[in-house]
């Protein structure tokens, strides 16, 4: 009766276990589908403390701080019907009440009538106590950010260590441990033993109380590994939400932390920074943002007063720059109530999804076993208790139960997600000292991987601290002495400490010079919290002209106030254009400054200042001269920007788009940017470690080349290079479009890109990612976002824009190519240690549980070779333990001496599988031999009464030593911990190296975690024996397990001489393989979009799949000219949108389509067409009706016959 209880109750637990999952899964799905009956948007949250407004009229009122909630309805937008009787119009003017409630509202709207009804944005300024020139006051500050709150979001909720151990212990097993234990401590209290035949109280409770401490002390180092990782990874975060913007306090500019921004801050817009709170705009030129992020909006917005004024927190600023007033911090800006609605945990890394689902397969299997291990213990006692050699009783099936259990705990190894998080977080932290701040945790472990690194050269192959060292003003050459360049005999040349620069031309052209360099710039002179002068805004570039103006003698500073702000204005420079114009109102005139690309300025010139100071025509000649000086001076390794002017007339308002009138040329300047002196040794490791680098720049060819050579990208000696090896950015794009195939095949070969736009970068990463290579990039720039965020890992300039930033994995600190390599190492590392732990821990999981498998069948009394408590501990040092052990080694640049691995590859690698097999089989034959043997081996002695059972002692009673007694069983213990501590040592070593011990110095985390183990295991023989089932051991003993253990050693020499042929990604391996599923639809549009691929009907055509591109059926092509050639794409200035169309009714009646968001688009249609087609369009229709007609890939020329759609936004 006592054991079919147990069995009721086993069976009972095993439902609840397997079944509430199940009926966890139905309440989650009527959950969700309530939650989805009413679709809400959640309106403004009043935090406003300085009193409780009630709502607008038109708006459900609400208590100030509640969140109120709407239902949404999506409705066809159609013209309103006009109200038979209008309300006449108020001639009174009421203005709406300024408040952050309303001035949410007015943001999330984007609602200009808000915005004049609260009086404008000079009232909203003064309301909030600031001035639109001075800015806030330090008093004010204080008293708004008291007011209304600071630029910070309600910590969110901390993870406290009881939380975690609740967390711990919502494993099923650890629940049925824990339930087994207390049904043994009372069977062990209550029943009578078996072997016995009496009821035991004094030590009945042992082995439950055993096993109920053991899940306790798994359960705290769990939870403490959990809490020092979400700890680290605060502190990490913390340091990345550091984020420095320009405010106007006090009438003088500072910088400060995007967290002390106030309500009423005048806030500096410029190029390139993602801004932290809402605004609206004061003033500004050619501001231009990417709304995308928050809006869903892939067009740039062009900011104005009269249209739309407001900038939306998150978002960021593309072109221009200005000024705005905050009206939006914290939880009541835009992005702040998205990302407290979306707050949560963060999602795994790609490596620990492939260990979870590894880790639930080896726990099935362990199912499995443990299953057939209570199986054929159960049926065996069955048959004892019918022989009648035993007497039934239900502790022994309980037992049973409890090493099954303890066996599934083993078999599961949940440390191998545990080992990726101790790794990552140890390595995020120790890459800080080496300049690599992670942002995203996945970076690390992809970077081991990566075989091709695309590189900028300014800054991270240079040191980015330009300078004028020669230049051609109105044909005179000048040098500066010292600087290595070369140049014509009649130079002017200047010493290395001669203040002053020296000329051969006239000063008025000098001055010419001047003014142009110190008014067509977006650079100023400030001074910071230590009394020094330094710039802000602007790039390296004009900070090196600038101080070239000072060298001549002029106050920059000085010639730019000279001119007031309303008789300037500026025209980024823009990478598509390669050049920055600022006009100047002079009277009736407007005088034209520009800078840029010499060949770009030198296509609009039509003349240049002579030596005299006149103006003449260019000639051809001249032309061939002035461009065989700009490549003299660029074949130095020099950046080449050529100097004009132009003066027009002027008229009442500046110009909305920049002009382009027949220039005048100043001349040319050539600034060095000496190259680090560790790139070139980077740049070798690299190439060593098999990882190709290829520079990608804006320079011009013979500027890229040469440092390139200096670099060692390329090789140094001078002559023809081959095809293919160099190329420029216009020559790449044409072979894009009009033969892709060439291109990919010249790609392997390409080492410098030259001239290169933010679009060439990026078609070269979708290239080499498409051909299975992983690749990294290195930008600072608004436009280098694109390739940052496709590519595998994205290296972000600390020197960048907030936009390259917020787009990239990691962030280089030092702006320094080495770091790249850096990154590198500990890339290859992580993935080295979490290997190393997963081949040491499956070689524990198949050895312990075969062990207890098949020693449990081996015996005649039904004994398995290790207790339950015995099980656990054997867990803790497999999981928690070891993952600290061998997941924390430092790295060593010898792992840049071996190819990267192939994303296709398989987790565990054949030599991996070698190791593991051969050591868990030599292992299991070596205990389950001294389970058989080792009574007599070890001289274990007679049987020892009141230890050992009387069943035992009987069994025994003619041998001189006693098998299977508890000393036998603590041998087998003993032997079986000690061969997995000393088989640690060969788990250290992937790549079959013979030297086991080599590098061992670079983890004192492993010796450390050693002695712990090896200290515990002997007190747990010599002084916790009931506590652990085990009991004393002799000197003699001791030493003969300690010789059993140590024969890992040499068999670990042998496993590692069995030669392994790898695998390796052949012909037929899709190079795309192992690559999210997002970057491949996103690589395919693309591909699309930059015409690397033409546009296919329906998949059933042969062409690029529907699915590949994001979609199921077929995309169409985006507009032909009336030519029908296909225009050029450029895919910063053309963006695609997926529409969803629903299934037409009936023959011809239009599609009715949604986009990402959520705008109604109706297509008619000729001839039906298949259902449900989501469709590539493109996102600007101009004019609103545009034809957009399919192709297919396998029969062109069909696209003339197919039937017309036209796509309409209503």
């Amino acid at each position: 009766l006592s054991a079919l209880f147990l069995l009721c109750i086993c069976l009972c637990t095993f439902l609840y276990v397997v079944c509430s999952p199940a009926f966890q899964r139905v309440a989650d799905i009527a959950e969700v589908s309530s939650a989805l009956a009413e679709v809400l948007v959640i309106d403004c949250v009043d935090t406003d403390r300085s009193s409780s407004e009630s709502l607008p009229s038109s708006r459900t009122a609400a208590a100030p701080g509640v969140t109120v909630v709407r239902p949404l309805r999506m409705e066809l937008e159609m013209p309103a019907s006009p109200p038979t009787n209008p309300a006449p119009a108020s001639p009174e003017f009421h203005p709406l009440e300024m408040n952050v409630q309303n001035l949410c509202e007015m943001i999330e709207r984007k609602d200009l009538d808000m915005l004049g009804q609260m009086g404008g944005v000079h009232h909203i300024i003064h309301s909030l106590g600031s001035d639109e020139t001075t800015g806030l006051s330090e008093a004010l500050v204080d008293a708004n950010r008291s007011k209304y709150g600071a630029n910070e979001l309600p910590p969110a909720e901390q993870v406290t260590f009881l939380g975690l151990i609740f967390e711990a212990l919502q494993d099923p097993m650890m629940r049925l441990l824990i339930l087994a234990a207390i049904v043994s401590i009372i069977f062990g209290m209550t029943l009578e033993n078996p072997d016995t035949g009496q009821v035991q109280r004094d030590i009945g409770w042992i082995e439950g109380a055993a096993i109920l401490i053991s899940v306790a002390v798994v359960v705290c180092v769990t939870a403490a590994n959990d809490y020092q990782k979400s700890k680290k990874f605060a502190e990490l975060s913390a340091q990345t939400s550091v984020k420095m913007i320009n405010v106007i306090r006090d009438g003088t500019r500072h910088t400060i932390d995007a967290a002390d921004l106030v309500l009423g801050d005048i806030f500096v817009l410029s190029a390139g920074i993602q801004l932290p709170v809402d605004g609206v705009l004061i003033q500004g030129q050619d501001l231009k943002a990417d709304e995308s992020a928050m809006t869903g909006e892939t067009d740039t917005i062009k900011k104005n007063r009269e249209v739309d004024p407001f900038f939306i927190s998150g978002t960021d600023i593309i072109e221009g720059e200005g000024t705005m007033v905050v009206v939006g911090t914290g939880e009541s800006s835009f992005a702040g109530k998205l990302q407290l609605q979306t707050r949560g945990e963060g999602s795994d890394t790609p490596l620990q999804v492939k260990l979870t689902a590894l880790a639930d397969l080896i726990g099935k299997i362990g199912m499995a076993g443990a299953v057939v291990t209570f199986l054929v213990l159960s049926m065996k006692e069955v048959g004892r208790i019918v022989n009648h050699t035993v007497s039934a009783s239900a502790s022994n099936f309980l037992n049973f139960l409890l090493v099954s259990v303890a066996l599934v705990v083993v078999a599961v190894p949940e440390g191998l997600p545990l080992a990726v998080t101790i790794s990552l977080a140890y390595s995020m932290k120790s890459m800080m000292k080496d300049n690599c701040l992670v942002r995203v945790l996945s970076a690390c472990e992809t970077m081991g991987g990566a075989n091709a690194i695309c590189s900028d050269k300014t800054g991270t192959l240079t040191t980015n601290h330009m300078t004028v060292v020669q230049g051609w003003i109105a044909e005179d050459d000048f040098v500066i002495g010292g600087t290595g360049v070369q140049s014509s005999g009649s130079a002017a040349v200047t010493g290395v400490s001669d203040a002053k620069v020296k000329f051969h031309t006239l000063p008025k052209t000098i001055d010419l010079l001047c003014v142009s360099l110190s008014l067509n710039s977006s650079a100023e002179l400030r001074t910071n919290d230590r009394g020094e002068q330094v710039y802000s805004g602007g790039n390296k570039t004009e900070h090196g002209m600038l101080d070239f103006v000072k060298r001549v003698g002029h106050d920059f500073a000085g010639l730019k106030a000279a001119v007031l702000p309303h008789n300037r204005r500026v025209y980024p420079f823009s990478s598509t254009k390669k050049r920055m114009t600022t006009v100047v109102r002079e009277g009736n005139s407007f005088m034209i400054y520009v800078k840029g690309a010499p060949e770009m300025i030198l296509a609009d010139c039509s003349s240049l200042v002579t030596r005299d100071g006149q103006v003449e025509t260019i000639s051809t000649e001249k032309l061939s001269q002035i461009a065989h000086l700009v490549n003299f001076i660029a074949d130095q390794g020099n950046r080449t920007i050529a100097l004009a002017f132009a003066k027009v007339d002027a008229t009442p308002e500046f110009p909305e788009e920049e002009p382009n009138p027949s220039l005048t040329m100043i001349g040319i300047l050539g600034l060095q940017d000496p190259v680090r002196p560790e790139a070139p040794y980077a740049v070798e490791a690299c190439r060593s470690a098999g990882i190709t680098v290829r520079m990608v720049t804006g320079d011009s060819l013979h500027t890229a080349v040469a440092i390139a050579r200096k670099c060692s990208i390329i090789p140094s000696t001078q002559g023809q290079l081959e095809e293919g090896i160099v190329m420029e950015g216009r020559t790449f794009r044409a072979m894009a479009t009009d033969d892709p195939e060439r291109l990919k095949s010249l790609i392997p070969k390409l080492r410098v890109l030259a001239r290169s736009t933010p679009t060439d970068k990026l078609i070269l990463v979708v290239l080499l990612m498409d051909a299975g290579d992983i690749v990294a990039v290195t930008g600072d720039g608004t436009n280098d976002a694109p390739a940052l965020k496709l590519a595998d890992v994205g290296f972000a300039m600390r020197s960048g824009t907030d936009v390259a930033f917020m787009a990239s994995d990691i962030v280089l600190l030092d702006d320094n190519f080495a770091s790249v390599v850096r990154a590198t190492v500990w890339g290859r590392t992580v993935n080295d240690n979490i290997r190393k732990f997963l081949q040491f821990q499956l070689t524990v999981n198949i050895a312990g549980v075969f062990l207890t498998m098949i020693g449990s069948a081996m015996s005649d009394r039904n004994v398995e070779p290790l207790r339950p408590v015995q099980l656990l501990w054997l867990n803790l040092i497999m999981d928690t333990l070891a993952a600290l052990s061998l997941a924390t080694e430092r790295p060593t640049d010898s792992c840049l001496n071996r190819v990267p691995t192939s994303r296709a590859s398989p987790l565990i690698s054949r030599r991996m599988w070698v190791f593991i097999l051969c050591h868990a089989l030599y292992q299991l034959l070596a205990v389950l031999l001294i389970l058989g043997l080792g009574a007599e081996w070890f001289q274990v002695g007679l049987c020892i009464p009141g230890t050992d059972s009387d069943i035992v002692i009987e069994e025994n009673k003619h041998t001189s030593h006693c098998k299977n007694g508890i000393v036998h069983l603590t041998i087998i213990f003993n032997i079986f911990i000690l061969l997995q501590l000393v088989n640690e040592f060969n788990a250290r070593k992937l790549y079959g190296e013979i030297n086991i011990f080599g590098g061992l110095t670079r983890s004192p985390v492993f010796f450390i975690v050693l002695l712990i183990c090896v200290g515990f295991q002997i007190i747990a023989v010599e002084l916790l024996g009931r506590f652990m089932s085990t009991h004393t051991l002799t000197w003699n003993q001791w030493a003969g397990c300690i010789v059993v253990a140590l024969t890992e050693i040499p068999m670990g020499f042998l496993v590692n001489l069995i030669p392994v042929r790898e695998w390796k990604p052949g012909p037929k391996t899709d190079p795309k393989k192992g690559l999210d599923e997002e970057k491949k639809k996103e690589i395919a549009r693309i591909k699309v979009a930059t015409g690397l691929v033409k546009l296919s009907g329906n998949p059933e055509d042969g062409g690029e799949s529907g699915a590949n591109l994001g979609g199921n059926t077929g995309v169409f092509s985006e507009p032909t000219s009336d030519d029908g050639a296909r225009p050029s794409p450029s895919l910063l200035q053309r963006f695609w949108r997926t529409l969803t169309c629903s299934r037409p009714s009936a023959q011809g009646e239009p599609l009715r389509c949604r986009d990402r968001s959520l705008r109604s688009v109706q297509i008619s249609q000729g001839p039906p067409r298949p259902p449900s087609i989501p469709a590539l369009v493109p996102r600007r229709f101009t004019p609103p009706s545009t034809r957009v007609t399919p192709t297919s890939a396998r029969n062109p020329t069909s696209a003339r016959n197919a039937p017309a759609v036209r796509a309409t936004y209503s």
